[in-house]
Order: C-alpha cells, then structure tokens, then sequence
C-alpha cells in the first residue's frame, strides 16, 4: 500500500511451479475417471504447499471449464478424522500427553452422545500413537475432557467444552481461518473447514513449529525493477515446540507406515499424514508431508 504511487505495471514472481500444478491436475482427472463411478464421486480439490506455506500447485475442482467455483480454497467441508491431529497437538503442548501415554479406548458418552470407532468394536488400553494410527474416535473425545479437568473443571461436559476451546485456539494459530462451531463431535472433525488451510496447518507439523501462512507471491518488483515486497522479509511466528512436532511427525509417520495410511507410502521416503473421512462418506480426506511438500486433497460432491 503506497509503495504503487502511479504505478501499473508489476513484475511478480511466484512459487507455482507448472510441473508439480500438471501432475495435480493429472492426479485429480485419473482418479475420479478410474473410480469416480464406483465411489459416486464428481468432484476433488488439491493444494501442494512448501513447508513454508508457498503454493506450489492448487486444483480447484475436476473442470474449469464446467465450474469456476474454487473448492480448495473456498469450499468448507468436514474434515472428519484429518482433523485429529490439532487435538493430539493440543493435549501434547498442554503436557497431558506423550506418543507412549498409555489411553484406553472404552465407551464414552457426553450426554446422550457416544462416538462409535469405525469397526464399531473398541481396543482397550493401548496407547497415543496406536490410537493416532488407527484412528480410534474416543481418545479426541477423552483429550478433549483431560484438557477441561486440568484446567481445574471436574463437571464431565464442561471440562470437555473447556478442552474444546483450546483445541479451537490452537487449530486457528495452526492456520485454519474459518470459524470453528463449536459441538461434543468437534474433536473427532465435525466442524468444517476449507483445503488449503488444512494443508497450510499440517505445514506447521513439517517445518519444525512455525506457522506457514499459504502464499503466491515471493516478490513483487515495480516498473523500474525495484523490489517493493519480498515475502522472505516476514518472520514466521513459532506455534508449536520443536518437541511436539517431533512428537506429532514420529505419530503421523506411524499412520503410514503402520495404520490407515499404508497406501500413501513412497519409496526411501519418509511421510506423515492423517486421512478422513466424513458420516456416509460425503468426503474423503488425506493431508500429509514430507520433508519437502505438504498436500491436503480432498474428494466429494457439491451436493
């Protein structure tokens, strides 16, 4: 602002990068034409992001030409089980929780309602990062009351609605920018949200804690050539310790190597992520990283 005066002519360089964006859109078109029927799916959307937030390649939908609506940064939707992980983040910086914490899966009610796991059995004890890998929906729900009652809250669902607001908190310092209702079923991925910033907060994970603002522009020169903005001039705030990354990055590998994940890993290569999806399966989720881009796709219909 101010830095324009009369000027109209900008040269802006930015991070997209054309072979990763093909590969996107490739990605996208082969899917929903291989299995679009069988799982009566119409649309998709996909952001690739650099751990620091620069976007490398975005999909907004399965056609431009048929729908200009943008869905990976304008379409909210429930991001079922890929949101879990602000909830273990926020029980691991609260200092309730390490990857070895013994937790048993048991039923568990807030009032009259009781989350079932999604092979309606439960584990019994085990532990964090089995329960991160194999998606168990009651430990979102026990986190959630254990972050209430160290707060000092004994009553059962107000503890958990305390726990809840601070997994919100910390899910808007991660980089999810829409508003988060607010319900029993939150932490198990109720409350919608939009493909981008999951991808911009599971960036958080890649990059050692700091926020990872998604951007497009790297520099901004004028007509003469002089550069009036350099996005490397902005120092990123740190939301997270280097331990509960290391945490978090040590239980989202797990879901790949060993939980619901198994099929994103890559040959010699380390990834981490989590998937979702939603009630009668109305969408389906993976955002994950490696040590050099963070994805978030998502597939679904409009409707």
């Amino acid at each position: 602002a101010g830095k324009l005066r009369n000027d109209r002519v900008l040269t802006v360089k930015t991070p997209l990068d054309l072979s990763i964006q093909k590969r996107a859109d490739q990605a996208v078109e082969k899917t929903l034409r291989q299995y679009g029927d069988q799982y009566e799916v119409e649309e998709a959307a996909m952001v690739i992001l650099d751990p620091d937030g620069a976007l490398r390649a975005m999909v907004g939908g399965s056609d431009y030409g048929e729908s200009q609506f943008n869905r990976a940064t304008d379409a909210l939707r429930q991001p079922g089980s890929s949101f879990k992980p602000y909830v273990y983040a926020t029980g691991l910086a609260a200092g309730l929780y390490r990857p070895d914490t013994k937790v048993v899966d048991t039923p568990i009610c807030i009032g009259n309602w009781c989350p079932q796991n999604y092979g309606r059995s439960f584990t019994g004890a085990t532990n964090l990062t089995v329960a991160v890998a194999k998606s168990i929906n009651t430990i979102p729900i026990q986190i959630s009351i254990a972050l209430g009652r160290a707060m000092g809250i004994s009553h059962q669902a107000n503890a958990a609605k305390a726990g809840r607001a601070k997994i919100i908190e910390l899910s808007h310092r991660l980089g999810i920018t829409t508003p988060l209702t607010d319900s029993v079923s939150l932490p198990i991925g109720s409350a919608e949200v939009n493909v981008i910033d999951q991808a911009a907060a599971y960036a958080v994970f890649a990059n050692g804690g700091r926020k990872a603002k998604p951007y497009a522009a790297m520099e901004v020169k004028n007509s003469s050539g002089e550069v009036i903005y350099r996005h490397a001039d902005e120092k990123p705030e740190q939301i997270l310790s280097t331990q509960v990354v290391a945490d978090m990055n040590y239980m989202l590998n797990k879901v790949v190597e060993e939980g619901t994940g198994r099929r994103a890993q890559l040959e010699g290569i380390k990834v981490a992520g989590k998937s979702g999806t939603t009630n009668a399966y109305k969408d389906a989720w993976f955002v994950a990283y490696t040590g050099n881009f963070v994805g978030a796709v998502w597939f679904g219909n409009d409707d």
